[in-house]
């Protein structure tokens, strides 16, 4: 670990002479060289902290089942400054275990034509590893090489021993704030692999601008109720010094942040956000980007009830919709026990002995903002009568009579005499509810009065009532 290379020095020298490659490379600034450093014993490389460059770059396994390690044992040597220390081994003996190695956090913003140098031990003099190079986008991993033709020099039965691999250019989404590189075997295979002295170099970026042809957006622009949004500005590079700094209400009004991107701002009403460059040459006094974030207010709902919520036969109740602030123009859906109830559209609802459950409305606003209110139960409330609707009748009528049950898979027995005490009718009714209707069709019967007992079994009679028949 003889390599005096400052992370982020902007001195300029040739990497070919770093690491031994064909000296027409056009000569660029070193961001960082990375050598592994020198490990007291072999360490995986998620828990390692003897790297080069501890504290100024972060280092892991790239995300992947395994981890690779860092150890001593056949350091590097045969090309130009290799550093001979640790390096980082990539196990062979599991065709399914996958090792990763990344390097993280490296601020590469400023510079362009971004380029990839690494060494790399061939382990075997036949066959190169199923080895992978990719780099992190800021949003997902990319693929930078794969296979051998891409990443080495070598054939695949070149000797055993230390070699650099290709130079690797990176693409221009590679230019930001947060690159990462990953160094993977991957599954399947058996060859091992060890790689040192990585080396990252580019260009600095030219001089910037104050923000012209500035893109500014907002990740969000209409909400239902209160969010969070990112706001980003998109533009060339800024003269040094300068930044952006995000303001709302209006152009240096009240300070929201500093940066390209902002993440996560908390929006509880309608706000525009205005952004511009400021520092440096920019001062303070240049026009502001703006974009607006629409935040729609959502009713907080609920169910007032218009009447008692036990009910009895031939009794009903009304269930009204409350928004809270009052709004116009809503739309609303009432559900019975998570269920729409078809054709009930509008602020309320009236409900009988048959309508019991649990009700809830929602309510759409002319934005397409929706609010569900919390639901209110309606249940029987309990009685030792016999109900008969209607009465008098020329024909059908429904019997009802309260059940205590909760679980409603019984029968009860429905028993009616004329005056003369003849039975004129008997049937068995499955029971589904607390008053489930026991349906009869007395069309063809004689006008008159007629008794009517209610049983659970046969010959019980648990409940009496009179009919009329007109």
């Amino acid at each position: 670990m003889n390599r005096c290379i400052t992370l982020f020095s902007f001195s300029l020298f040739s990497v070919a002479s770093l690491l031994g490659f064909n000296t027409a490379i056009q000569a660029q600034t070193v961001i960082f060289a990375e050598s592994m450093g020198v490990p007291s014993a072999t360490t995986v490389v998620t828990t390692y902290s003897g790297w080069q460059n501890t504290g100024a770059l972060i280092f892991s396994n790239g995300e992947q089942a395994a981890s690779a390690d860092v150890r001593t044992t056949n350091p590097s040597a045969g090309y130009t400054n290799a550093s001979g220390g640790g390096n980082v081994f990539y196990t062979g003996t599991s065709a399914t275990n996958a090792g990763g190695f990344s390097i993280e956090g490296i601020n590469v913003a400023a510079f362009r034509n971004l380029t990839l140098d690494f060494a790399y031990r061939k382990e075997s003099s036949s066959a190169f590893p199923n080895f992978s190079v990719d780099y992190w986008n800021g949003t997902a991993w990319v693929n930078l090489g794969n296979t051998a033709a891409a990443l080495f020099n070598e054939a695949a039965n070149a000797a055993v021993g230390w070699y650099p691999a290709k130079t690797i250019t990176l693409p221009a989404a590679a230019q930001i704030n947060g690159l990462k590189l990953r160094f993977v075997r991957n599954t399947g295979g058996t060859v091992t692999i060890r790689i040192d002295d990585v080396v990252l170099t580019g260009t600095p970026a030219v001089v910037g601008s104050c923000g012209t042809n500035v893109t500014v957006s907002s990740s969000v622009t209409a909400s239902c109720g209160p969010t969070s949004v990112n706001l980003s500005v998109v533009s060339g590079p800024l003269v040094p010094g300068a930044s952006w700094v995000w303001y709302s209400g209006s152009c240096g009004g009240t300070r929201v942040g500093t940066g390209a991107t902002l993440a996560g701002v908390p929006v509880s009403a309608t706000t525009s956000f205005f952004v511009r460059s400021e520092g440096g040459s920019c001062g303070t006094t240049r026009p502001c980007e703006t974009v607006r974030v629409t935040v729609t207010p959502i009713p907080v709902m609920s169910v007032e009830v218009l009447g008692d919520t036990s009910l009895i036969p031939g009794k009903t109740t009304t269930l009204i919709a409350t928004a809270n602030p009052a709004s116009t123009g809503l739309v609303y859906t009432w559900r019975k026990d998570g269920v729409v109830v078809n054709g009930a559209t509008g602020s309320s609802i009236t409900v009988g002995i048959d309508d019991l459950g649990t009700y809830t409305v929602s309510a759409l606003t002319a934005t397409g903002c929706s609010a569900t209110s919390p639901g209110r139960r309606i249940t029987a409330a309990a009685s030792e009568q016999a109900w008969i609707s209607p009465n008098p009748t020329n024909g059908p009528f429904k019997v009802r009579y309260y059940s205590r049950a909760t679980a409603f898979n019984f029968q009860r027995i429905l028993y009616i005499y004329d005056q003369q005490g003849r039975l004129v009718f008997s049937r068995n009714y499955a029971i589904t509810g607390p008053y489930s209707s026991m349906d009869v069709d007395f069309s063809g019967m004689s006008k008159g009065i007629y008794y009517v007992f209610i049983g659970k079994t046969v010959g019980e009679r648990i409940a009496v009532g009179k009919l009329v028949v007109q």
